[in-house]
């Protein structure tokens, strides 16, 4: 095992996964969606309802300190959001209850001709996980498709509600 260990010394521990969407209606309208964790379930393929976790919203409803807490049988999660910036950007973080794991992320808002460009930048560190560090390659991929996935929800949300 402690030769499993020092190997995975050599794999890489952090990752960065980036992606972009278009959305045809203007920042104030894609805003709400990412900015008010109670509307994530709408877009977002992460966190979404599961019969097996209960989910508690704390703090204020959005932005800045706005919570969604995943109460799971195994883990605990927790979605935060720890920066807003009014039709322009939040910068969030997701934690398990006992921090073996943090993921930072940025969803960005820029005005574009006829709509809003959406980018979504999402960091972490795995750490001593030996496991994670073997198959950072394969969670990178997973989470791209989820963002993948997640913001073509939110063009659809968003440019249903014009």
């Amino acid at each position: 095992m402690l030769a499993v260990f020092l190997l995975s010394l050599f794999f890489e521990r952090t990752y960065l996964v980036k992606r972009e969407v278009t959305i045809s209606v203007a920042p104030a309208k894609v805003f709400p969606l990412i900015n008010t964790p109670a509307l994530w379930d709408e877009w977002m393929s992460w966190g979404a309802p599961d019969s097996s976790y209960t989910y508690i919203f704390m703090g204020p409803p959005s932005g800045r300190f706005a919570k969604k807490i995943m109460k799971g049988p195994q883990v605990d999660i927790v979605f935060k959001i720890i920066q807003s910036r009014k039709d322009t950007a939040i910068r969030y973080e997701i934690s398990t209850a006992d921090v073996e794991f943090t993921t930072d992320g940025d969803i960005l808002l820029s005005p574009v001709p006829n709509g809003t460009l959406v980018s979504w930048i999402d960091s972490g560190d795995v750490g001593y996980n030996v496991f994670a560090r073997f198959s950072l390659k394969g969670i990178q991929q997973r989470i791209g498709d989820d963002m993948d996935q997640s913001l073509l929800r939110l063009k659809n949300v968003a440019e249903q509600a014009r």
